[in-house]
C-alpha cells in the first residue's frame, strides 16, 4: 500500500522544532540537519539524518512506510552525490525556495 498523503522533503531552518519534537517522542538525541523529513497532511511523522542515516519517528502514528521511503531517498541522494558532503548541494535543489 502506498501512502499518497506522505510528502518527503529537505528539512529547513523552519523544521528545527519538528526535528526536536520527533526526536523527543522517539527518545533519541535531537536529529540535526542536513536531513529529510516525512510529512503526512502537513505534520512531521519521521525524519532521517543524511550524514548518519539515523531515523526518528512519531511512535503514535504508523511510520514504517515513511521510514522506508526516507531510507530510500537518502540512499539515492548519497549515491548520486558520491558522499554526504555533496548531498547539501542536492538538498538545495529539493528545499523550497524562500520568498524573495
Amino acid at each position: 500500500m502506498t501512502d499518497h498523503g506522505l510528502t518527503i522533503r529537505a528539512a529547513t531552518d523552519a523544521d528545527e522544532l519538528a526535528l526536536g519534537w520527533l526526536s523527543s517522542l522517539d527518545s533519541r538525541p535531537t536529529l540535526r540537519r542536513p536531513a529529510l523529513i516525512a510529512e503526512r497532511d502537513g505534520v512531521a511523522v519521521a525524519a532521517i539524518a543524511l550524514t548518519t542515516g539515523t531515523i526518528v519517528a512519531d511512535p503514535f502514528n504508523p511510520t514504517a512506510e515513511a521510514a522506508s521511503l526516507l531510507r530510500e531517498r537518502r540512499y539515492r541522494l548519497v549515491r548520486q552525490s558520491g558522499d554526504v558532503g555533496h548531498a547539501r548541494w542536492l538538498l538545495r535543489r529539493l528545499a523550497p525556495n524562500p520568498a524573495r
